[in-house]
């Protein structure tokens, strides 16, 4: 019996039509995403910006329509475990990065210095809260960024703050917020375009998890979201790892959200963090991509620069070198990564890792997708961005291409005739070989909710991921892992 026939016949008709209509929807925003990036007229380019713009309409729409029947037919079951608060945080916003970097903002996680390591708690629940609130605080933030901030109340709370610097809302509005289909403002429907199902989801969320959310807000200072939830420590937090001798880290161009993010994690390993200071006082330079050739070069001059570059501008790597830096992080910043930088950088393993950066860059990929459609269209994204590609239209081609090639990271459709993505990842797991076991999986649903998550993951995924996935998105997923699975090795 499949993981879908263990489903009450109500969520299996959800599932069923959330396949059914998120399949072909990828198909439309990704053809029309790759249509983006080719040479075309004014005019096409407005078509095609019309059709990406109704194509996210309609799949927010599918989404909280979608999640709200699910909860009005199966209630909230809330399935615990020990998680990692930082970690689920960081996944949001990597997912969600794609939406804000095309907007030219950031989007960010800051943790206290005491947030314990682990607390138990719904995760896929907590996951479904942080999409729907960052991902509403990106829709209306047209400069600055979202941050979302993670700390505790009294050693009682965990406390989740969503800070934007969006338009901010009025009173009136934030009265009605969390009303079923209920817009903020009149205004708004323009950009929504929903039902005002979103934040209501959120509610019902909050509350079976015994907890509370709130907002804070005024017309033209953003607003503040903050979830309350019961604090169950699952064990003590370690004290922060040093990575290598202190140093002293200049920031130049960034965003608030951003400077918040990067000085929490530096001051957590005993760096000291210069917002404003000269080249004679800082041993490091963390510096926005987009500053100016001259200013970077100006940087380079008086220390090391670490440029920190958006997934979808890896093309510009070259001419960050010819500009002076010494390197770059992805963004946003995951704290391992910007340890392991400041540990090498100035030293011989920085100029290796410089000169050896070209081997970061592409890497092989298994598409496993029985959609044609689908699997032409992470293929030619793909194959853009520099990896070569393998696809598989059922598990068992899959399984089978593992077994007689390496591959740096696994593209697995959980619905797939033959044999299902979940059985083709136990099954993978289960090959003898510490290489196929540490292969990063990324299993890819139309069908996303917390027990199809949760499932993935006890199958072998490392991540799961939602169709439709446009190009920034897919390219932000693998680039990611692609670095990841590299720099183990």
């Amino acid at each position: 019996m499949s993981e879908a026939e263990t489903q009450p016949i109500e969520q299996r008709f959800l599932a069923s039509v959330s396949h059914e209509i998120r399949t072909p929807l990828n198909g439309i925003l990704g053809m029309a995403s790759l249509l983006a990036e080719t040479e075309l007229t004014p005019a096409q380019a407005d078509y095609v910006s019309a059709i990406r713009r109704s194509g996210a309409r309609l799949l927010d729409l599918l989404n909280n329509v979608l999640d709200y029947a699910r909860m009005d037919a199966a209630g909230v079951e809330l399935e615990t475990a020990e998680t990692d608060i930082r970690g689920l945080a960081q996944d949001v916003v990597e997912l969600l990065s794609p939406r804000a970097h095309e907007k030219g903002i950031d989007v960010c996680v800051r943790g206290a210095g005491d947030l314990p390591e682990k607390v138990v708690l719904d995760d896929g629940r907590v996951r479904q809260i942080l999409f729907n609130i960052v991902g509403n605080a990106i829709k209306f933030t047209e400069k600055g960024g979202v941050l979302v901030d993670l700390s505790t109340l009294k050693d009682k709370e965990l406390c989740i703050d969503i800070i934007d610097s969006g338009p901010g809302l009025t009173d009136e509005a934030q009265a009605r917020l969390f009303n079923a289909f209920e817009q903020a403002e009149a205004g708004h429907r323009g950009i929504d375009g929903g039902v005002g199902l979103g934040l209501t989801i959120v509610n019902h969320l909050v509350e079976a998890m015994n907890g509370s959310v709130t907002i804070t807000s005024a017309p033209g200072i953003g607003a503040r979201f903050r979830i309350l939830l019961p604090l169950n420590i699952a064990a003590e937090a370690r004290p922060a790892e040093r990575a290598g001798q202190p140093k002293r880290i200049g920031l130049a161009g960034m965003s608030t959200p951003l400077m918040l993010s990067l000085a929490s994690m530096a001051d957590a390993a005993g760096h000291t963090i210069l917002t404003e200071a000269d080249g004679n006082e800082v041993d490091i330079w963390l510096a926005d991509a987009r500053l100016p050739p001259s200013e970077l070069k100006r940087l380079g001059n008086s220390a090391p620069v670490i440029a920190l570059i958006r997934p979808e501008d890896r093309d510009h790597i070259e001419n960050l070198r010819a500009n002076g830096c010494a390197g770059y992080l992805m963004r946003p910043v995951r704290e391992t990564s910007l340890m392991e930088r400041l540990a090498v950088s100035g030293s011989a393993a920085e100029q290796e890792a410089t000169e050896q950066t070209s081997q970061f860059e592409t890497g092989r990929i298994l598409i496993a997708d029985d959609n044609a459609v689908n699997a032409l269209l992470a293929t030619r994204v793909l194959e853009k961005a520099g990896h070569a590609c393998t696809t598989a239209a059922t598990g068992a081609e899959a399984l089978e291409a593992v077994q007689f090639s390496h591959f740096d990271v696994i593209l697995m459709d959980l619905r797939m005739p033959v044999m299902d993505g979940y059985e083709a990842m136990r099954q993978i797991r289960a090959l003898p070989g510490a290489e196929k076991n540490n292969t990063p999986i990324i299993a890819i649903s139309a069908e996303i909710n917390p027990d199809v998550e949760k499932a993935a993951k006890a199958a072998g995924a490392d991540a799961v991921a939602a169709k439709p996935l446009d190009a920034h998105t897919l390219r932000s997923i693998v680039d990611r892992w692609t670095d990841r699975q590299k720099a183990q090795t």
